[in-house]
C-alpha cells in the first residue's frame, strides 16, 4: 500500500529545456523532506495555467482548468484532494478525488501538472507518494537564496 505524505507547491518555475522550449519546473515537498522538493517538468501552458490559479497572473479569459472547475462546481462536485502517485518511465502520475453532490467519490487519472492547477484552483490539499522522495532534490539548486540578511543590532 502506497503511504502518502501532506505536500505542498514549493514553486513553479519558467525555464528553457535543452531543445529552447519554454517549459515549467513544479516543486512539490513534504515537510518530512526538509529543504527538498521534487522537480517536475511540465508545459508552458500548464505552468501558466498554474500561476493564474495561484493569483501570479492575469489572462483576460477562463483557461481549461477555469472552464473544469466551473463545470465540476455547477455539477454540485468538488475537487477533494489530488496525489501524486508514481514515476512511471520517466513519467509521474497523479490522481484527482472528485466527490459529486452525492457523497460518492470518483478518482482520475492525470498530469501532475494538471492535476496541481485543480488543486491551486479550490484550494485542495495535495499529497505525494512518500516513496518519491528518493526524488527529491535540494531547493537551493532551483530557488535562489533568500535577499538581505537579519543581522542582531
Amino acid at each position: 500500500m502506497v503511504k502518502y505524505l501532506k505536500a505542498e507547491l514549493v514553486s513553479i518555475l519558467e525555464t528553457v529545456d535543452s531543445h529552447g522550449q519554454l517549459v515549467g519546473i513544479m516543486l512539490i515537498g513534504a515537510e518530512e523532506w526538509g529543504d527538498k522538493a521534487v522537480p517536475i517538468i511540465i508545459g508552458s501552458a500548464e505552468t501558466l495555467s498554474i500561476k493564474k490559479g495561484l493569483g501570479e497572473v492575469d489572462f483576460p479569459r477562463p483557461l481549461s482548468h477555469d472552464l473544469f472547475v466551473e463545470i465540476i462546481e455547477a455539477l454540485g462536485a468538488a475537487v477533494e484532494k489530488i496525489t501524486i502517485d508514481a514515476l512511471v518511465s520517466n513519467t509521474y502520475t497523479a490522481t484527482v478525488y472528485i466527490k459529486d453532490r452525492d457523497g460518492k467519490l470518483h478518482t482520475f487519472d492525470a498530469r501532475p501538472s494538471d492535476a496541481v492547477a485543480l488543486a491551486v484552483r479550490v484550494n485542495a490539499p495535495i499529497y505525494i507518494a512518500e516513496s518519491l522522495g528518493k526524488y527529491a532534490e535540494d531547493l537551493r539548486k532551483y530557488l535562489p537564496p533568500p535577499s538581505g540578511k537579519i543581522t542582531e543590532e
